[in-house]
């Protein structure tokens, strides 16, 4: 369990959640956000590091609690962190941060984070669409009527 801590920690220097830019909005925030975690997602160093953990948890289930507590649940926080300071600032008004965060990764990633675990390239239009369509319906969700 300590190699998948490191391993995580590592992995977790490949991408993180950046503070917003002075001047930059939340819709242009979340976009950056989406594309980074879409190619973050796709790189074969993930998904190859994934299957792994996948393979070992079905042995040693504790592994896999390890692995989202080291990486995946780290990343969600930090993210629902972002949309908690969004909405002090008046930009967005989520009850719930936690889950907003999982709605927003979930709909950048959309089938094209399925298609890769199993050997089809998405076509970086579509991941591009996908993530700004992602951004709409977010902020169509949980935009504030007095921010952005």
């Amino acid at each position: 369990t300590v190699a998948v801590e490191r391993k995580c920690e590592h992995i977790r220097g490949l991408f993180s959640i950046e503070p917003m830019e002075p001047g930059e909005n939340i819709g242009d925030r979340l976009l950056k956000i989406g594309e980074r975690i879409t190619v973050f997602l796709a790189l074969p160093e993930i998904v190859q590091f994934e299957r792994r953990i996948a393979a070992e948890t079905e042995h040693n289930s504790e592994i896999g609690r390890v692995f989202l507590r080291a990486g995946p649940w780290k990343v969600r926080d930090a993210f629902s962190s972002m949309l908690t300071h969004a909405c002090e600032r008046g930009e967005l008004s989520i009850a719930n941060p936690v889950l907003a965060a999982e709605q927003f990764v979930s709909m950048c990633k959309g089938m094209g984070d399925v298609e890769g675990r199993f050997g089809v390239i998405s076509d970086p239009k579509e991941i591009a669409l996908r993530v700004k369509k992602a951004v709409s319906v977010f902020l169509l969700a949980y935009g504030s009527k007095t921010g952005s």
